[in-house]
C-alpha cells in the first residue's frame, strides 16, 4: 500500500477499499496501474473481507483518438463504469464471470475522469477493465468476408485489451482546507454548591423481557431440516428450495434477526479439500438467500471442514451426519 505522499506521483487509479456490499465500512487505500485483479482467500488488502467487499476507482483517463471507445468489463460479481460522469456500464448484481461493455465518444488528447464500482459477494473475485481504441479510417476495397469474419468480426479489427497505466494521468488530489480554530474560552471553575439529599423513591419494577428461548423457538420453524448438494459440490439441489424461501421469507420479515451459515463435512478425506467445499457450500446458501432479498448484513457464512463432526468413530468410519449446514442465531 502507499502512503499519502506517494498516491498522486504517477499514473493510475486510486482505489478505495470497503467491507460490505455496498460500502458500508471503509478499510485502505491503494494505488493501482491497471484494474486487472483476481483473488480468492487473500484479499487485496489487509482487514477486509475477500469474499464480501467493494472497491472504488477513481482516475483521469488519457484518449489517444478520437472516436468511439467501446469498454469492456469481465466480472465476478457487479459493475458500474462512468466518463466524465456518463454512465457507460450498468451491472449491479451477481455475476458469474461475466462480461459488460459500453462505448463513447472521446476526443484525442483530451483528459475524462474515471469511475469505476465494483462488489464481489461470493467466493472468488475478477476485474478486468478492457478497451478498445478507435481503428484508423482507411478506404480498401471491400474483401468478401469468410465464415470466420462473419461469425466472430474481422480478424483485422483492434482487439479489446486491459487499459495500460499509460492511458491513466495521475489522479487529481482533492485541495486541503484550513479551518481556524478559535480560542478556548477561559472557564472559571468553582466550587459546587452542596446539594440536598434526594428524597428515597420506589423505584418502578421493570418489564420482564421475553426469554431467548422464545425467539430461538420461533426461528426454530423456519431453519431449513438438510440443505442437499451435488455430490462433492457446492450446487444446491432443488429439493432444498422450498425450505430456503421460507427462511428466507423469514429474515426479510425480521430483519433485525443475524443468522451465521455454518458449512460442515466428515473428518474422512484431505482436510484442505473439506475446509474448501464447507466453505462453498455455506457461500452458495448464503448467496442464495441474498438473491431472495435477504440483506448481506444480516448474514455471516463460515467453513469448518470436518473440524467439528457430530458424531466421533474411532476407527474413521464415514459418517453422513456430520455432512450438513446449520444455522445459528448470533
Amino acid at each position: 500500500m502507499l502512503g499519502i505522499s506517494n498516491l498522486w506521483s504517477q499514473n493510475g487509479l486510486k482505489a478505495d477499499y470497503y467491507d460490505g456490499r455496498h460500502f458500508e465500512r471503509y478499510v485502505a487505500t491503494q494505488y493501482v496501474e491497471k484494474i486487472d485483479f483476481y483473488w480468492n482467500r487473500t484479499p487485496p488488502v489487509e482487514g477486509i473481507n475477500p469474499h464480501l467487499c467493494s472497491v472504488r476507482y477513481i482516475g483521469q483517463l488519457k484518449s489517444p483518438k478520437t472516436g468511439i471507445y467501446t469498454f469492456s468489463a469481465r466480472v465476478d460479481d457487479g459493475i458500474r463504469v462512468w466518463v466524465d460522469g456518463k454512465q457507460i456500464i450498468d451491472n449491479w448484481q451477481l455475476n458469474d464471470v461475466g462480461y459488460s461493455k459500453g462505448e463513447i465518444e472521446l476526443i484525442a488528447d483530451s483528459v475524462y475522469t474515471l469511475k469505476v464500482e465494483y462488489f464481489n459477494a461470493l467466493l472468488e473475485a475478477e476485474l478486468r477493465l478492457l478497451w478498445e481504441i478507435p481503428a484508423e479510417e482507411k478506404e480498401e476495397p471491400e474483401e468478401e468476408k469468410s465464415w470466420w469474419d462473419s461469425w466472430w468480426g474481422s480478424s483485422k479489427e483492434q482487439k479489446l485489451v486491459v487499459i495500460p497505466a499509460e492511458y491513466f494521468a495521475p489522479p487529481i488530489a482533492e485541495k486541503e482546507t484550513t479551518i481556524p480554530v478559535p480560542e478556548p474560552p477561559i472557564v472559571v471553575k468553582s466550587e459546587p454548591k452542596p446539594q440536598p439529599k434526594p428524597k428515597r423513591t420506589v423505584k418502578p419494577q421493570p418489564v420482564a423481557k421475553p426469554p431467548k428461548e422464545l425467539v430461538v423457538n420461533t426461528f426454530q420453524k423456519y431453519i431449513p431440516k438438510s440443505v442437499e448438494f451435488n455430490q462433492a459440490k457446492s450446487k444446491i439441489l432443488p429439493v432444498s428450495y422450498a425450505e430456503l424461501d421460507k427462511l428466507a421469507d423469514f429474515l426479510v420479515k425480521h430483519p433485525n434477526h443475524k443468522v451465521r451459515i455454518e458449512g460442515h463435512t466428515d473428518n474422512i478425506g484431505d482436510e484442505d479439500k473439506n475446509f474448501e467445499l464447507s466453505e462453498r457450500r455455506a457461500y452458495a446458501v448464503a448467496a442464495y438467500l441474498v438473491k431472495k432479498g435477504v440483506p448481506s448484513k444480516q448474514l455471516d457464512a463460515k467453513g469448518f471442514g470436518g473440524s467439528r463432526p457430530l458424531v466421533v468413530s474411532k476407527d474413521k468410519k464415514y459418517n453422513p451426519e456430520n455432512r450438513r449446514v446449520a444455522f445459528i442465531i448470533q
